[in-house]
């Protein structure tokens, strides 16, 4: 808007501009003219007049670099009926006061060319133009990177505030748990001291694991994780992963089948790494489902590659959130479902191993109705 109205405000500053250029000529026009006729025998008819005007207007037009297109009558004073009409160019008026001749004017038209007019200051249009579009996208570019920062910062504080909580419950538990040890009526009853060490070591355990999956994400953040690649078969591990896990799902009245038909199963992947990820999905599983809860486990071949599938019966995951679960500290509202405290960090972790194997891995998943994540892992 602002532009429109400097791009206006110029073209009328550049035509009244133009104006008094063009009386300024006519002043010199005239006199040059009765300087001509001075010279000359008695000029008779209008043609040779009008020859002399239009030599000495493109002389005066042409050394001034400015030659817009014109025309021009040479009128005597008496005659009213020649005096100009309206019209959609621009009139100029001059008296021709010759010497010993009869009092006349000439009557200029110059186009109302607004193209003219524009384009003497088009360079300032094109500049200031290009300086606004600039400043807009130096503008979207701060308010983006801003909203970036923001969400960024949001999102390191829940980091932060999950990670405390985290670590502050098997802390808490083991130094409860160790304070019970050092009594004396505790540590003379054989059954007492054996669930305490069970608990301490179990939160020991817990502890570990989520410094490893922290220090595992920095690992391939800075790009020193290095997979240790391993002719593999990939059916024992998930067997064995499955069954690790099998206790759990048990005491939440729940099942696990497996249906592997894939005919390629032996791969090379880093036996620790994949293992993980495989754990990590299917507690995923049981952490996002209600009890009687069902998950499906299958491979297939699938191009050059075995396609694995991890699928349950769960909350789900809205639409929305299906491409962002996979970015880091990315968590999605649990709701009313209890213990899904976490880092944001499990799923990022399994894209980025599955990935460090040549590999992908999506999801499909509708609210309600559980969610189905594959992992595909290529023949190196």
């Amino acid at each position: 808007m602002m532009q429109a109205f400097w791009i206006l405000d110029s073209y009328k500053e550049r035509k009244a501009h133009f104006s008094e250029h063009v009386n300024h000529i006519l002043d010199q026009v005239a006199q040059d003219y009765c300087e001509e006729i001075a010279q000359l025998p008695k000029v008779n008819g209008s043609a040779r007049e009008h020859q002399i005007m239009d030599s000495l207007l493109q002389f005066r037009f042409v050394q001034t670099e400015k030659l817009p297109a014109y025309s021009f009558r040479i009128i005597d004073n008496s005659d009213k009926s020649l005096k100009p009409k309206q019209s959609k160019s621009i009139i100029f008026t001059q008296i021709l006061d010759c010497k010993n001749q009869t009092k006349k004017s000439i009557i200029l038209s110059i186009r109302d060319d607004k193209i003219y007019f524009i384009s003497s200051i088009l360079g300032w249009i094109i500049l200031s133009s290009l300086l606004i579009i600039i400043g807009i996208i130096a503008l979207f570019i701060n308010i983006s990177f801003l909203r970036r920062q923001k969400k960024v910062s949001r999102i390191q504080s829940d980091f932060i505030g999950n990670m405390t909580h985290e670590l502050k419950t098997p802390i808490a538990t083991i130094s409860v748990a160790s304070e019970m040890l050092m009594k004396d009526k505790v540590l003379d009853d054989r059954t007492k001291s054996k669930r305490y060490s069970t608990i301490i070591f179990e939160e020991n355990l817990r502890l570990k694991k989520l410094v490893e999956r922290v220090m595992q994400i920095a690992l391939f953040e800075n790009g020193t994780m290095r997979l240790k690649l391993k002719e593999t078969d990939l059916h024992q591990m998930i067997g064995n992963s499955s069954e690790a896990i099998k206790m759990l799902i048990e005491k939440r009245d729940g099942s696990i089948t497996l249906e592997m038909k894939a005919k390629k199963f032996n791969y090379k992947v880093d036996t620790t790494h994949f293992s993980n990820i495989i754990t990590n999905l299917l507690e995923n599983a049981i952490k996002y489902s209600p009890d009687n809860l069902v998950i499906h486990l299958s491979t297939i071949d699938y191009s050059e590659g075995i396609l694995i599938g991890i699928a349950d019966q769960g909350m789900g995951i809205a639409k929305k959130h299906q491409e962002r679960i996979f970015d880091r500290f990315y968590r999605v509202e649990s709701g009313d479902v209890q213990n899904t405290q976490g880092f944001g960090l499990g799923l990022y972790y399994v894209r980025r191993v599955i990935e460090a194997h040549g590999g992908f891995i999506k999801v499909q998943s509708e609210e309600g109705k559980g969610s189905r994540f594959e992992i595909y892992i290529p023949q190196l």
